[in-house]
C-alpha cells in the first residue's frame, strides 16, 4: 500500500483528470474523498489538546491560601 500522502495526491491527479475529460459529478466526488483524507491525516499528526474544562480549573489562584 503506498504511503498515504501519495495516495491523497493520486486521488486529486484522478479528479483532476476526470475534471479535465468533462466528467464533473465524478471530479467533485474525488476531490472530496482526497479532502477528507487529507483532513484526517493531518488531524492524527496534531497535538493532543487538554480539554478546556480541565484547563480553566487548574489555572485559578486559590483565594483561601494567603
Amino acid at each position: 500500500m503506498p504511503r498515504p500522502n501519495k495516495a491523497i495526491r493520486r486521488q486529486k491527479i484522478n479528479a483532476a483528470i476526470a475534471w479535465k475529460k468533462g466528467d464533473r459529478k465524478e471530479a467533485w466526488t474525488l476531490w472530496d474523498k482526497a479532502d477528507k483524507a487529507r483532513k484526517e491525516l493531518q488531524a492524527k499528526k496534531l497535538p493532543k489538546k487538554p480539554e478546556p474544562e480541565a484547563e480553566a480549573e487548574t489555572s485559578t489562584p486559590d483565594a483561601g491560601g494567603a
